[in-house]
């Protein structure tokens, strides 16, 4: 691979090459961004250009013993660090320090690529933030998360941001078909769910987890009828039952994002059609009320990150949409067969 064979991120691509033709390579990155849009790799195309021993065209050669090694992920200078258990740890820094005091053994730099560094413990953090206040000569630091404000702030300022920009649903299509070969409807479809993101597009394929975004959207379109005494017990029971609340959310997000596009462009076609019930909803409410439940959402999405109740969280998704999207007419206490008991 190289620095060009990476899909999509042209920005990022300039960005790196006009640092390695001025020659002034800051001694931390920060890589910010979705999962699955290259962050990763981009690290390691870093590593062989900075590297390589014949480069050309602002680009690693590929070929040479520096760039083999790094691909093959035997190099001694490129440290890749990732969590131990649920998080990285002091320890793994400590290792680092240790690592810096020396020049690198064979390469132009030594290339770290802490992976996640959302998953920093505080004390692995605070110590993280030591070694960049002086950070020693030849040494690069490449730290790669979700979003920058999941960072200590004084860590975030003491490197060089590159955000990193969602892939092309065309180009994820096509690479489904091609590389995965997945029938045309399903990728198109996979394409759209994904958000930019292949390894999540991959991921929903494997787990077939478009099955699971279809009976989210069922649940969700069931609420504008669901009695208030039935309601908690339904979303127990999904808590319970689900593997994966962060992705159940995710689909939420998508569900509420095709109603959106649906009321703001003329020729969008959503991910999963909908029933007419939700779709005079939709109409009703303004736009405006649609995308404060998509941020009801993202807010939900990063709570449950910080180990929020996964219980409550749900509640207050579903909540604000059976109020915000379906109305008073929805709020309904009794069932059906029950309305009409005297006391």
């Amino acid at each position: 691979m190289s620095l060009e064979s990476i899909p999509g991120q042209p920005r990022t691509k300039r960005f790196l090459r006009q640092l390695f033709r001025s020659g002034h390579i800051p001694h931390a990155l920060l890589f910010s961004g979705m999962t699955g849009i290259g962050k990763t790799a981009m690290a390691l195309e870093l590593a062989k250009l900075l590297n390589c021993r014949a480069p050309r065209d602002l680009d690693c050669c590929d070929v040479c013993p520096s760039c083999r090694k790094i691909h093959a992920g035997r190099h001694p200078d490129v440290v890749p660090i990732e969590r131990e258990g649920a998080f990285i740890k002091i320890d793994q820094i400590r290792s680092l320090q240790t690592r810096f005091r020396f020049r690198p053994f064979e390469g132009n730099y030594r290339v770290v690529i802490l992976q996640n560094a959302h998953q920093l413990t505080e004390e692995a953090a605070n110590a993280l933030l030591k070694m960049l206040e002086e950070p020693p000569k030849h040494n690069v630091l490449v730290l790669t998360t979700l979003e920058p404000q999941m960072l200590l702030p004084t860590l975030v300022s003491r490197c060089s941001h590159v955000r990193f920009q969602p892939l092309e649903e065309r180009w994820i299509e096509q690479h489904l078909m091609t590389v995965q070969e997945v029938p045309p409807l399903q990728a198109a479809r996979l394409a759209r769910v994904a958000e930019g993101s292949l390894d999540r597009a991959v991921r929903f394929l494997e787990e077939d987890r478009l099955a699971r975004w279809e009976e989210i959207s069922a649940q969700l379109e069931s609420l504008q009828t669901l009695p208030m005494l039935e309601l908690f017990s339904v979303l127990n029971q999904w808590v319970q039952k689900t593997e994966d609340l962060e992705q159940d959310m995710e689909c939420i997000k998508l569900w509420l994002r095709d109603l959106i596009c649906s009321r703001l462009l003329s020729d969008y076609h959503p991910v999963f059609p909908f029933h007419e019930g939700l779709w005079s909803a939709a109409c009703r409410v303004p736009a405006e009320r649609l995308f404060l439940l998509y941020d009801h959402v993202e807010q939900a999405v990063q709570h449950l990150r910080q180990n929020a109740n996964k219980q409550l969280t749900l509640e207050g998704v579903c909540l604000a949409i059976k109020d915000g999207l379906y109305g008073q007419s929805s709020w309904n206490s009794f069932p059906p067969g029950r309305q009409n008991l005297s006391f």
